[in-house]
């Protein structure tokens, strides 16, 4: 896999799931169409809250690290 398209996988796939979801709200009158909405304008929020998350416990601890104490 290229650099590029490793690089941009992740965004446009949540680009995407956005944009179903916004449609599926839109277009869709209840039922299974409310579920598909709900979950695909969750899952970019999703993802923020775990790398908000990540970000806030700091990087994990190297063997290096460990050594030097």
């Amino acid at each position: 896999m290229s650099a590029l398209r490793r690089q941009w996988l992740w965004p446009i796939v949540l680009a995407l799931s956005t944009v179903f979801g916004l449609l599926a709200a839109l277009i869709g009158e209840g039922g299974i169409w409310r579920s598909l909405c709900w979950i695909a304008l969750a899952l970019p929020l999703g993802t923020i809250v775990l790398h908000l998350t990540r970000v806030r416990r700091g990087p994990p601890a190297t063997e290096t690290s460990r050594h030097l104490d």
